[in-house]
Formats: C-alpha cells, sequence, structure tokens
C-alpha cells in the first residue's frame, strides 16, 4: 500500500477488529509511477491482469493483492472492481459494506451498480479536494460525470468540513459524514531530548548539529517543493548551517512532461552553493523517525484533502508551517495557534521559516499546541470509532 489513504485505513484495522468489524482488503498492485525498487524487480510483473499475487490472512483482515494495469485510471478501476464483484457475489464472502478509497471515474458506474444489486452497501472516502477545469463548459461536463458516481454511494466520508462543501456544491443529496484523519500518536512523537536527537541523526545519517527543514510528499509541482527549495535557498545564505530533507518519490524523475520542473529545482539547489545541505532522500518507510530528526516541517501544497504528513509532524511535536492550499479547514487546527500559515510564494516561506529560526517562545509555542491539538481530536482511535459508527448505521439503513 503505497499511497497515503491506503496506508491510513490499513492502520485502522486493529481498532476494527475491536469493533467487531470484520474486515477484508482487496487491493491492487501499485501505480508505475509510484513503483519501489522492491516492485521492479517483483514476480508479479510477468503476471497478467486481474491474477491474485498474493493473499495474507491474519486476525486483523484478509488482504487480497491482485495484479492490475501499472496506468489508466479506467483500466485500473475496472479491473479491480471486477475482484470486487466476483468477491461480492459469493456468498461466503459477500460484504456489508465496501469501503472504496480511491476516486471512480464515471465509466465504473455499471460496475458500482452491480455491486448494489448485491445488496452491498457502497461507502466512499473522498480524500483529496477535486481540480476542476477551468473551461467552464468542460467544469460542468466533469462536475455531472461525478455526481453520477456519487449517486452509487450510500454514504460519503471527508476529512473536513472544507471538503465536505465542495461535495455539496457536486451532489447536494449526499449522506456525508466529516471523520477529521487518525494519526498514530505512539509511533509519531516527540522526540525526548536532545542527546536523544542527536543519537537519531547518527543513525540516520543525517548532520547532527543542523537545523533541519523537512517535507514529506512528492517531488511535485502541486506540492510546491520548488518553492521551499528556493525560500531554503535564500535563508541558507544567512544560516548556512540550515539543511533540507525532501522525503517522497522522484515524480520529477519519473515523468518526462515534468522535465522543466527537475531542471528548475536543479539549478536552485546548484546556485545555492551548499549543496551538500539538500537531502532527496526518495520515499522512505520509517518517516517517523526522519520527522523525529528534524527542527521544522514545511508543507506548500496546492491543493489537499487532509495531508497525513503534516498530522503526523504535528504529533510529532514539530512547528509546522502551512500554505493556505484547496482543502485547508479548521479541522486542521488554527493558524498562529497550531501552525504558521503562509502564502504560496517565496518570500512568505523563508519570512515564516525566519521566525521559527528566530523566536524561540514561539517555536515551543507551536510544538506543544499542535502536539495536543492532535491528542485531542485526531488519533486513531478517535477516527476508527467514527468509521465505525458509519458502517454500522449504514447497515441499519
Amino acid at each position: 500500500m503505497h499511497g497515503g489513504a491506503g496506508l491510513r485505513f490499513y492502520r485502522y484495522l486493529p481498532y476494527f477488529y475491536g469493533y467487531d468489524i470484520e474486515t477484508s482488503i482487496i487491493c491492487g498492485t501499485p501505480k508505475l509511477k509510484k513503483f519501489t525498487d522492491e516492485d521492479h524487480n517483483a514476480d508479479w510483473l510477468q503476471y497478467q491482469d486481474g491474477v491474485l499475487v498474493d493473499e495474507i490472512i491474519s486476525e486483523k483482515a484478509k488482504i487480497l493483492k491482485y495484479k492490475i494495469p501499472g496506468s489508466g485510471a479506467k483500466q485500473r478501476s475496472r479491473v479491480l472492481l471486477e475482484k470486487a464483484i466476483d468477491f461480492c457475489s459469493q456468498q461466503a464472502t459477500r460484504p456489508d459494506i465496501i469501503h472504496i478509497i480511491a476516486p471512480m471515474p464515471f465509466y465504473v458506474i455499471g460496475q458500482l451498480k452491480k455491486i448494489k444489486k448485491l445488496g452491498v452497501k457502497l461507502v466512499y472516502s473522498h480524500t483529496i479536494a477535486k481540480d476542476f477545469s477551468n473551461n467552464a463548459f468542460l467544469r460542468l461536463v466533469q462536475i455531472w460525470k461525478i455526481k453520477q458516481v456519487y449517486k452509487q454511494y450510500d454514504h460519503i466520508l471527508v476529512q473536513s468540513n472544507a471538503l465536505k462543501e465542495i461535495i455539496k456544491t457536486i451532489s447536494r443529496e449526499a449522506e456525508i459524514t466529516v471523520i477529521p484523519n487518525g494519526v498514530d500518536v505512539k509511533k509519531f512523537s516527540p522526540i525526548k531530548n536532545p542527546q536523544e536527537k542527536m543519537q537519531l541523526r547518527k543513525s540516520l545519517a543525517l548532520p547532527v548539529d543542523a537545523t533541519i527543514i523537512t517535507l514529506v510528499g512528492a517531488v511535485h509541482p502541486r506540492k510546491g517543493t520548488h518553492l521551499l527549495i528556493e525560500a531554503w535557498s535564500l535563508i541558507v545564505k544567512e544560516y548556512p548551517n540550515l539543511n533540507l530533507l525532501l522525503i517522497g518519490p522522484r515524480y520529477d524523475l519519473q515523468y518526462s512532461g515534468l522535465s522543466n520542473f527537475k531542471e528548475k529545482i536543479q539549478t536552485l539547489i546548484n546556485s545555492s552553493n551548499r549543496e551538500s545541505n539538500i537531502h532527496l532522500l526518495g520515499q522512505k518507510d520509517q518517516v517517523d523517525l526522519y520527522l523525529k530528526a528534524s527542527d521544522i516541517f514545511v508543507f506548500p501544497s496546492e491543493r489537499e484533502g487532509m495531508p497525513n504528513a503534516v498530522f503526523e509532524a504535528m504529533s510529532s511535536g514539530l512547528p509546522v508551517v502551512l500554505t493556505s492550499y484547496l482543502g485547508l479547514s479548521e479541522e486542521q487546527g488554527v493558524a498562529n495557534e497550531h501552525y504558521l500559515l503562509a502564502d504560496r510564494s517565496v518570500d512568505s516561506l523563508r519570512d515564516n521559516i525566519l521566525k521559527l529560526i528566530n523566536d524561540q517562545s514561539l517555536y515551543n509555542q507551536l510544538s506543544a499546541s499542535s502536539r495536543k491539538w492532535i491528542l485531542n481530536g485526531m488519533t486513531i482511535k478517535q477516527s476508527a470509532e467514527q468509521h465505525a459508527r458509519v458502517f454500522y448505521s449504514c447497515t441499519n439503513s
């Protein structure tokens, strides 16, 4: 499970088991753009689409992983939904609910209707704000298609009121519940003391005495990677010990359409004269350790749902700088109390980062308040309980 949504719901499984919810997961092989080194060397690459490549049965869940196309939302969704239909068609395995966590294209409405005809409820998690066309006609067509898909869902889950309002503009009839993301507050917790941070940095091959800014997310224009690199390149002239960690897949290296973007960020890095201070680490499994080893978290995205990385950073006690991305709402904290809100510009990012570097009182206040915010309403247990309530209400309606 490479995507944020998949990883998040996988973490809910132990809690679902505690609510007497039996879970099966039907998933597919990843998109080509999200392949890890392990995926590139995997045995399943030779299989035909639709073949079961892995089956894991544990106390928490049964996981069925199928080979599906490496690209093309239409083809990927169709193959995976056919497997879901097969699963629902068997009396022994027919579930009460299918919980969909990926956007379904217009072309699969027929398959969604087949599942509903089998008496299975459909719950959908809308996890990111949709980017509609600027062309008025195309925008209307996009909205109409999404509305037809949403009509198939018995319930829609969103992480914020901002996303709820977006869905309401598409489909006023939709049954919607707001459930903020859940964070594993034990795993993502503050470092205990400077000595522990020093040892952790040594183990991760990070500079021990540096000030470290971190961004977790794909290297991509939407994530604002270039803006952060440019802001860092300005600050590092005054603070030569400032390091930047970029954790996430290198989309700039994977897509020819991002070649100009790749050249831009490389030019920014080269012109900083501090190339050794920037670390493009790619995708990492132990993100919690890198957050513990960091000092400041910056997230200059353009459009999100409720990004896991931001709240894992807050739970880790890191002061956070956000830009006002599409999808940001009050469930995600209060500006200047739980995070600093910057304009999506290089100068604003630079100024807000400098505030944290130069004002220890502000740094400490944000560090404490952000962790408290997560503990008070965004733990995995709280989120899983709210999901369980929705599932039970659907089966009893």
